[in-house]
């Protein structure tokens, strides 16, 4: 089994970073386009790996299928049955443009901007008004635990996260260092025995400017619906 740590497209180590390197679990049912045998994406995928690779509309299909799709059957791997039963997003979608699509919650302040190249950027409302207010969007600060493939040692807790990336050789995997500047990265603890790193990383979501204008415009008219947090893809 591939390991759900490492870039589901090229196998090298890809620690979640909003707007550069996203996760899939493995309970949304989306087909792998990248597998040798049908199965299902488990792991994360640097958004890089996913703008260059040949299966990128195949993976926009699904990956859009999934954020509109609601309770619904699916065929399992083999064709088998019974069939697998898969829950997607719900979602509507409210733009369609040159570069990306977006997708509105009917239920909750939630919005998700899918790249036709690939690369999907999640929304709330926090994200809504910084849009209206002229600026990219940053994503939340939330926590985030990874594992690490090696052990990085005991300066750890002091690298940058252009030195971490470095550490793991994939820095070129994620943006120049120029623009890893613009994200806040900051420790929080590091288990070693289990190699599993706790980090913070808020960065400026690049959404194309497509998404920023009719989102914008959009936040001027939009009634807040709920703040409560949908579960994450």
């Amino acid at each position: 089994m591939p390991d759900i740590n490492c870039c589901q497209i090229c196998g090298e180590a890809a620690p979640p970073v909003e707007g550069y390197c996203g996760e899939i679990v493995g309970y949304r049912l989306v087909r792998d386009p990248w597998a040798a045998a049908p199965s299902f994406l488990d792991g994360n995928i640097h958004f890089s790996c996913l703008e260059g690779s040949d299966k990128r509309e195949s993976f926009f299909d699904e990956f859009t299928h999934l954020v509109q799709a609601g309770h619904e059957e699916i065929d399992s791997l083999d064709g088998s049955l019974p069939r697998l039963t898969r829950m997607g997003l719900g979602m509507s979608q409210v733009f369609s443009g040159a570069e990306c699509h977006i997708f509105q919650s009917g239920v909750s302040d939630r919005w998700m901007v899918v790249k036709k190249n690939g690369p999907w950027f999640a929304l709330g409302y926090p994200q809504l008004q910084e849009i209206a207010d002229g600026s990219l969007p940053n994503s939340p600060a939330d926590v985030t635990r990874y594992r690490l493939p090696v052990d990085p040692g005991s300066r750890v807790a002091e690298l940058s996260l252009p030195e971490l990336l470095t550490a793991l050789g994939v820095e070129e995997r994620y943006a120049t260092v120029a623009n890893l500047a613009h994200v806040e990265y900051r420790f929080v603890d590091y288990y070693p025995p289990k190699r599993l790193l706790d980090y913070v990383a808020q960065a400026p979501l690049p959404l194309p400017e497509e998404a920023c204008a009719f989102l914008a415009k959009h936040a001027e008219t939009y009634v807040p619906v709920t703040f409560d947090d949908e579960e994450g893809v």
